[in-house]
C-alpha cells in the first residue's frame, strides 16, 4: 500500500492562509476607512472585515478537523485488513505521531513470537517512519510500569527468582494475586517486620493488617489486580516483635504470556514516625482551631462590651470628661457636648477655664492645684453653655498618677444640677407656703372642735327646757288640751328628742378625732370582754349573737376609741339585721405580714348596696327612713374618723340581703419614729 504524502494537509493550509490574509486586509482596510471617512461611513466596511474574520475562523477549524479525520479513518481501515490478514504489511508514515503506539505493538509481536530466525506466517511486519527504541529498552519501560512480568526464554512460566533484584535496601515484595501470600521478600523487609522469607511464604498480607485496616487493604489490592496498580496507600500493620508500625504501600500488578495477572509487586515506606507526627500535627491543630475559635469568641465578646462601654460612655446621663497636667479637656462624651452644645473640637484641647463664667476664672488655677495635690475633689460649680446660658454643675473628680508620680490625666464626671436646684427653690417655697397652710389648718380645726363642742354642748341646754317644759305641759295641761293639741305637743317633744339625739353625735363626732389618752398596746380581747357586757342588754333583745374567731391580737392605740369604734360597728351589725337568729363576729386575718394589720366585723344583716359603700361613711347620711331603723346616721361617720385619727383606714364589703363586712387597717405597734401623743385631727 503506498505511503500518502505529509503535503495532503497542505489544501486546508493554504486555504487557511488564505482567509487569513484576506481578512487581516479586510480589517486594516476597515480601520483606514474609519479614520478617513468617519464611523457613520465606514461602518459596512468594518462589519465587512469582522464577517471576514469569523469565515477565516470557521475555514481553520474545518482544515484542522480534516487534517486529522483523513488519517484517523485510514488508520482504521489498515487495522480492520490487519486484523483480516495479519501478514499485510504496516506502515504509518503519514502519522508520526502514533510512532509510540506503533513501537508498542512492535515490542508485543516480540513477545508473542520470540524466535529471531524466521518470522512465522503470523507475525506482525512493523515499519516506523522515525525514531527506534531498542528491545531491552521497551521491556525495561514496561516492567517498570507493570505491564509486563520478565519471562525465562524459551519458557512461558513465570521466573519469580529472577523478576526484580531484592537485594536492595528498599522493602519490596511480591504477593501472590489470589491468596496475597509472600513470594518474594527484600532482606530490608524482612528486617523491618521481623519474619524471615520461609515464614512470610506461609502468611498472607492481610494478617499483619490492622483490623480497622482489613477491608479497605484487601479491597485496594483487589483494586490494584484489575488496575494494574495502587499508590499512597496507608496501613496500619503489627510487626513480628508486636510493636505497631504505619507503612505506605504502593502496588503494580505484574501479567504472564496471557496477559493474567501474575503476582502483586510491593515497596512499602515506613511512615510511623510521619503518621505519629501527621496526628501531633493535627491534634495540635484542633488544639490551635479551638484556641483560634475562643480567641475569636472573646474578641468577638470584647468588641461587644468595648461597644456597650464605648455607648454607656458616651451616652450615659452624666457628663464624663478628663484633664491633662495643664487643666486642658483631653476627652469628653457625648453628653458634655449635647449638654452644653458645643462640637468636639471646640473643648478638646481647651483650657476648662473656657466651661466657667468670668468672674470663677481666677479661681480655677488654685482650685486645680488642690485637686491635683490632694488626688480627689468634689465641688458645686457653673458653666457657660454654647448659647451663653449658665447651668449649675456638680462636679467629681480623681487624679490618674503614673509610675513616676506625675500626674496623667483626671478622671471628672459632672451633672446639670440645675433643674434640680430650681425644684428645691420651688420646694423650699411650697414647704414654707404649706406651714403656713397647715398652722392654720390646724388653728380652724381647733377653733372649729372647739366651736362644736361649745355649741352642742350649749345647745342642750335649751333643749332640755323644751323638752322639760313639754312633758310639763302633757301631764299637768293634758286635759285641757283637744286631741290635736296633745299630738301637736307629743311631736314637739319627739323632734326636740331627735335633735338632742344629732346635738349628742355631733359632739361625739368632734371628740372622735381627738386622742383621750396616751397611744399603748391595746388588749382587744379585754375589749371585747367589756363590750359583750356593755352591749348585753341589746344582745339579749335580739336573741343575737356576738362571736370571736380564733385570738384577737393587740393593737397599737387609744384604748378607749378603738372600743368605741368597735362598740359602734357591733351596734349597726346588730340593729340593721332582720335575721331569726342575728349574728356579729369579731376577727383578724390571719398570716398578714408587716407593722399593719386588719381586723374585720361580719354580721349576717340586711347588707348594704355597692352604690352607697362610701357614701354611709358620711355625717348624717341615711338609707333608711326614721319609722324603719332609728338613728341619727353618725355612727360610722365616727368610726371613720376614730380610723383615721389612728392613721388607719375602714372599708366595707357587702351586697343586699347577704350580710356587710367592715375591714379596718390599724397598726399592730408604734411606728418609727413614734407617732406623737398629741391630738391627732385628720380631714375627713
Amino acid at each position: 500500500m503506498p505511503a500518502p504524502s505529509h503535503r495532503k494537509s497542505a489544501p486546508f493550509q493554504d486555504q487557511w492562509g488564505a482567509a487569513l490574509i484576506l481578512g487581516l486586509l479586510w480589517v486594516g482596510f476597515g480601520a483606514a476607512s474609519y479614520a478617513i471617512l468617519g464611523y457613520p461611513r465606514s461602518l459596512p466596511i468594518l462589519v465587512l472585515s469582522a464577517l471576514m474574520l469569523l469565515i477565516a475562523g470557521r475555514v481553520q477549524s474545518d482544515a484542522e478537523r480534516k487534517r486529522w479525520a483523513t488519517p484517523i479513518h485510514r488508520l482504521a481501515r489498515e487495522l480492520n485488513a490487519l486484523a483480516d490478514d495479519p501478514q499485510l504489511p504496516f506502515e504509518l508514515t503519514y502519522a508520526p505521531e502514533l510512532g509510540e503506539v506503533l513501537r508498542a505493538l512492535r515490542e508485543l509481536k516480540k513477545v508473542w513470537h520470540p524466535v529471531p530466525k524466521a518470522d512465522p506466517p503470523s507475525s506482525l511486519n512493523l515499519t516506523l517512519s522515525s525514531g527506534e527504541f531498542s528491545s531491552q529498552q521497551i521491556t525495561d519501560s514496561l516492567t517498570r510500569s507493570a505491564l509486563l512480568a520478565s519471562l525465562t526464554p524459551g519458557n512461558d512460566s513465570l521466573d519469580v527468582s529472577l523478576s526484580g533484584d531484592f537485594s536492595t535496601t528498599d522493602m519490596v515484595s511480591r504477593l501472590e494475586s489470589r491468596t496475597l501470600r509472600w513470594i518474594e521478600s527484600s532482606a530490608a523487609e524482612q528486617e523491618f517486620l521481623g519474619w524471615e522469607l520461609k515464614q512470610l511464604r506461609e502468611m498472607s498480607f492481610l494478617e499483619i493488617v490492622h483490623p480497622d485496616d482489613y477491608e479497605r487493604a484487601r479491597d485496594e489490592l483487589r483494586a490494584a489486580i484489575s488496575k494494574g496498580e495502587a499508590h499512597g496507600l496507608i496501613l496500619r500493620i503489627k510487626t513480628a516483635r508486636g510493636k505497631p508500625k504505619a507503612i505506605e504501600m504502593n502496588v503494580g500488578a505484574r501479567y504472564g504470556a496471557d496477559l493474567t495477572v501474575s503476582h502483586l509487586r510491593c515497596h512499602i515506606t515506613d511512615v510511623t514516625a510521619k503518621i505519629r507526627a501527621e496526628r501531633e500535627l493535627r491534634l495540635r491543630t484542633r488544639e490551635l482551631t479551638q484556641v483560634n475559635e475562643q480567641l475569636r469568641h472573646i474578641n468577638r465578646e470584647l468588641e461587644e462590651l468595648k461597644d456597650r462601654y464605648s455607648d454607656l460612655y458616651q451616652n450615659a446621663p452624666a457628663m464624663y470628661f478628663s484633664l491633662d497636667e495643664q487643666g486642658r479637656l483631653l476627652e469628653c462624651n457625648d453628653t458634655l457636648l449635647r449638654t452644653l452644645g458645643y462640637r468636639r473640637d471646640e473643648v478638646i484641647g481647651q483650657s476648662y477655664e473656657r466651661l466657667l463664667p468670668e468672674w470663677r476664672r481666677s479661681l480655677f488655677a488654685g482650685r486645680f492645684a488642690d485637686f491635683c495635690l490632694n488626688g480627689k475633689v468634689e465641688i458645686e460649680s457653673q458653666w457657660v453653655m454654647a448659647n451663653a446660658e449658665t447651668i449649675d454643675v456638680w462636679v467629681s473628680g480623681t487624679t490618674v498618677v503614673g509610675s513616676g508620680g506625675r500626674l496623667l490625666h483626671t478622671r471628672i464626671v459632672a451633672q446639670d444640677v440645675t433643674a434640680r436646684h430650681r425644684l428645691e427653690a420651688e420646694l423650699r417655697e411650697k414647704n414654707a407656703r404649706l406651714a403656713v397652710t397647715i398652722d392654720e389648718l390646724s388653728r380652724k380645726n381647733k377653733e372649729m372642735d372647739e366651736f362644736t363642742y361649745v355649741v352642742s354642748h350649749d345647745l342642750q341646754e335649751p333643749l332640755r327646757t323644751l323638752i322639760a317644759f313639754s312633758d310639763f305641759l302633757l301631764r299637768d295641761c293634758g286635759d285641757k288640751l283637744d286631741s290635736n293639741g296633745q299630738e301637736y305637743v307629743r311631736y314637739l317633744v319627739d323632734a326636740s328628742r331627735r335633735m338632742r339625739a344629732l346635738i349628742h353625735g355631733l359632739l361625739t363626732l368632734s371628740r372622735a378625732g381627738r386622742v383621750t389618752g396616751d397611744f399603748a398596746t391595746v388588749n382587744l380581747e379585754e375589749v371585747m370582754s367589756l363590750l359583750k357586757a356593755d352591749l348585753g342588754e341589746l344582745i339579749r333583745s335580739k336573741g343575737a349573737e356576738v362571736r370571736t374567731v380564733g385570738v384577737l391580737p393587740t393593737l397599737w392605740g387609744d384604748r378607749d376609741r378603738i372600743g368605741q369604734l368597735l362598740a359602734n360597728l357591733i351596734g349597726n351589725g346588730l340593729k340593721y339585721n332582720q335575721s331569726a337568729a342575728p349574728w356579729v363576729e369579731v376577727g383578724t386575718r390571719v398570716d398578714e405580714p408587716g407593722p399593719w394589720l386588719t381586723l374585720y366585723v361580719r354580721d349576717n344583716g340586711i347588707g348594704i348596696d355597692p352604690q352607697f359603700h362610701t357614701r354611709i361613711f358620711q355625717l348624717f347620711r341615711r338609707l333608711h327612713t326614721r319609722e324603719e331603723y332609728e338613728g341619727t346616721g353618725a355612727g360610722l361617720a365616727i368610726c371613720s374618723k376614730i380610723v383615721h385619727a389612728h392613721g388607719g383606714r375602714i372599708w366595707v364589703e357587702s351586697e343586699p340581703n347577704q350580710g356587710a363586712t367592715f375591714f379596718i387597717s390599724l397598726r399592730r405597734s408604734p411606728p418609727e419614729p413614734s407617732m406623737p401623743q398629741t391630738e391627732v385631727t385628720h380631714a375627713t
